[in-house]
């Protein structure tokens, strides 16, 4: 009989908007790496404090750190994609916590599942796993290129990343606009190509 992975308190917070200082459980274990708050803190500072009205998509959710700190700002609706069997009732159970947003949408399907099937996505954020960099980028490369054609014309795609490992060759029509360390992690602002027809 295999172990039971109980969600368990952890540090994770809201930082910012009307949950802050509420906390989330995390799965135990390794197998999702959770969004530090001084990595959280310094995306917003970056993107902009406020997510009013905007359509944000979390791919690689885990927990849900990402996706209600979004609501938490003002996010109109989040497409939460999670099929990792640790991390889903994780993720099921914050949302209750937070009574179950009517804009929130659980995806227990992988992410090239999903996100064909979205579009005019204002905020795509991406925590892959970080083997995925060094044991199979081609999945990097797909979650760029599906997330690519998901996005809205101004939409941004916001990745992270570990110290050591890049991105693989940017899909037609996507473009790195800037990157940022924080610590071991970095994030990426991409966006589509307004030359590219």
């Amino acid at each position: 009989m295999s172990a039971v992975h109980r969600p368990t308190m952890s540090g994770l917070r809201i930082i910012g908007g009307a949950f802050r200082g509420r906390r989330l459980v995390a799965p135990r274990g390794l197998e999702t790496r959770p969004l530090p708050d001084r990595v959280k803190q310094a995306l917003f500072d970056w993107l902009g404090q406020r997510l009013d009205g905007l359509f944000v998509v979390d791919c690689c959710a885990g927990s849900g750190a990402f996706t209600f700190e979004a609501f938490s700002r003002g996010a109109r609706r989040v497409e939460a994609i999670e099929p990792g069997r640790h991390a889903l009732p994780v993720l099921r159970a914050n949302a209750a916590t937070f009574g179950n947003p009517p804009g929130l949408i659980v995806h227990a399907l992988p992410f090239q599942a999903v996100l064909p099937r979205l579009r005019d996505v204002d905020l795509l954020f991406a925590d892959p796993p970080f083997a995925w960099y060094s044991d199979d980028r081609g999945l990097v490369a797909e979650l760029l290129r599906l997330g690519a054609c998901s996005l809205a014309p101004a939409g941004r795609l916001v990745i992270r990343g570990e110290r050591g490992v890049d991105l693989p060759a940017l899909p037609a029509g996507l473009v790195e606009r800037e990157r940022r360390p924080y610590g071991r992690s970095w994030l990426a602002l991409l966006q589509r190509d307004a030359t590219d027809p």
